[in-house]
């Protein structure tokens, strides 16, 4: 019975991956939270500001799974991992996506060493070929006694290429 179900799931996941999309390649966010309706301050903006890192997309029809690794260096350096599971749906050229999933950061030094949470991605990509540049948004979510404030949560605003493998 076990070798029937691994078969048949085999015989499903096969054709799936035929048409899934997988999408690898350089990220760069702006390490300083940007709250909703916040000014940037352009004349401060350095190399220490922003976290480097790399973001992987797996995507099917209109599901799109993603990871996002990024390392901010600073006082204190870190490694961040957004999970995400959401929408993408093309629009022409572009494809807009909605997402959410845990994101979990570890730091290195004397602060809390491993911290995790929820987070919400809006995303815009334009393709050109097999590379796409896009523009995304990720809000930490603020959850206090299982109410999610918006107020108080904050994102980071980034760039990404991505290379369709």
């Amino acid at each position: 019975m076990k070798r029937v179900f691994g078969l048949v799931a085999l015989m499903m996941i096969i054709p799936a991956m035929a048409f899934a999309q997988l999408s690898a390649g350089p990220a760069v966010f702006l390490k300083s939270p940007v709250l909703l309706g916040q000014k940037i301050d352009v004349d401060e903006v350095n190399v220490q500001q922003f976290s480097f890192g790399g973001d992987v997309r797996f995507r099917i029809g209109w599901f799109q799974a993603e990871g996002l690794l990024l390392y901010s260096s600073g006082e204190i350096d870190s490694l961040d991992m957004f999970l995400d599971a959401g929408v993408a749906l093309d629009v022409a050229i572009m494809t807009l996506s909605l997402g959410a999933g845990p994101n979990f950061t570890t730091n290195f030094g004397e602060s809390r060493a491993l911290q995790a949470g929820l987070n919400a991605k809006i995303g815009a990509d334009v393709h050109l070929g097999m590379i796409s540049v896009g523009l995304s948004y990720i809000m930490a979510l603020d959850i206090d006694e299982n109410i999610i404030s918006i107020e108080r949560s904050s994102g980071l605003l980034g760039a990404q290429v991505l290379v369709q493998l």
